[in-house]
């Protein structure tokens, strides 16, 4: 019961219609999400900047993944956020994908337009699924980027233990209900822990 009344409580702060407290670190969230969101077959867009995580996601719900080329940048040498036209280069191209998986911010801090990129993929009905491993902090301040859910995402895997506190390899998954079936939710999150 007071986990059931933790779990709303985050789901207010962060705008959620639901969450869920996860554990095996931000991996467990990312495996739940893809999970609950694809099926066997289901072709993803995924950027070549993604974690393994989201890699061993896919090989566990059979989906294909399609992926996309990030900005490089020259002068610092790493990878930088999807560009939507990239994302709209992509969907264009698979329009069969069934979702979108964006990391957001990047593990070197970059963030991209992703109110943009929600647009583009919504647009084509597609989900947008993102890894916001580096971007549980963004709620709290006007002076940083939105976060996922503000701009659109349709299922958010937050770590929890990396910039807020709590215990280790704990982590939230965030969920909006419009295009994801809850029930899927449950049973992918139930299912791996």
């Amino acid at each position: 019961m007071c986990i059931r009344e933790a779990q709303q409580l985050a789901a207010e702060l962060y705008g959620a219609d639901q969450s869920y407290f996860m554990i095996n670190g931000t991996t467990g969230a990312i495996h739940a999400m893809l999970m609950a969101a694809l099926l066997p077959g289901d072709e993803v867009l995924v950027p070549r900047n993604a974690h393994r995580s989201i890699l061993g996601g896919l090989i566990l719900c059979g989906a294909s993944p399609v992926f996309i080329q990030p900005e490089l940048s020259a002068s610092l040498g790493i990878a930088m956020g999807l560009t939507p036209q990239a994302v709209a280069q992509a969907v264009e191209q698979h329009p069969r994908a069934r979702a979108l998986v964006a990391v957001y911010p990047t593990y070197y801090g970059v963030v991209s337009d992703l109110q943009a990129v929600a647009d583009i993929v919504h647009a084509h009905g597609m989900l947008l699924l993102v890894d916001e491993a580096h971007g549980a902090h963004l709620r709290f301040s006007d002076a940083l980027p939105a976060q996922a859910l503000d701009c659109g995402a349709d299922l958010v895997a937050q770590s929890t233990h990396k910039l807020l506190g709590s215990l280790t390899q704990t982590s939230m998954l965030h969920v909006r209900t419009r295009r994801v079936d809850i029930e899927r939710v449950r049973t992918a999150a139930s299912l791996l822990q």
